[in-house]
């Protein structure tokens, strides 16, 4: 090697090992690696198989999938044509609207979240759509519909401003204004 690269080399810690220092091992064989991930998935599966029948482990509530609510606000009129905008929340307080990405909006805090399911899994949905609306909808004088979607166990309980007369002033609609009245507008009463 000609000196100049040489001393290059050795600047940037790139050097041939001495003596005393060792060299990597050589690369194992690719049958060897498959055998050894194919041994560890079995451990795996074991493990998992063992811990199924746990009494403590059945006694853990998963959370569940796809967002906690969902927010749609349709109707009006934007530059583009008509207004529709979708602010969703995951379980984990996340915060994102449904347009093309970047689409996180922020977060919701823990204490907001944990209010807002305990509203969701006490309120009476059925009661609620049954009272229904029975005024103008605001999209016939470019105002806009609010549709909520909330997950309530393995289903989704839908409420629409126009379908429903909704009572903002509800638990679940001051939980809601405590969780996202940052990106959404609720009118409270």
């Amino acid at each position: 090697m000609p000196g100049s690269v040489w001393l290059g080399l050795v600047r940037l810690g790139l050097r041939e090992p001495t003596p005393g220092r060792r060299r990597l091992a050589d690369m194992q064989p690719v049958g060897w690696s498959h055998r050894l991930a194919r041994v560890g998935t079995i451990w795996l599966v074991v493990a998992a198989v063992a811990l199924a029948g746990c009494s403590s482990v059945s006694t853990v509530a998963l959370p569940g999938a796809g967002p906690l609510v969902t927010v749609q606000m349709r109707g009006g009129m934007c530059p583009e044509g008509m207004c529709d905008t979708s602010v969703i929340m995951e379980r984990d307080g996340r915060v994102h609207a449904a347009a093309k990405p970047p689409n996180d909006l922020g977060n919701v805090s823990s204490d907001a979240s944990t209010a807002l399911d305990l509203a969701i899994r006490s309120t009476d949905f059925a009661a609620m759509r049954a009272k229904r609306f029975t005024g103008e909808c605001p999209t016939a004088f470019d105002g806009q519909e609010l549709v909520f979607e909330f997950a309530v166990g393995t289903s989704t309980e839908r409420l629409a401003s126009c379908e429903t007369d909704i009572d903002w002033g509800s638990p679940l609609f001051i939980a809601v204004a405590g969780a996202l009245g940052e990106w959404i507008s609720i009118p409270l009463t």
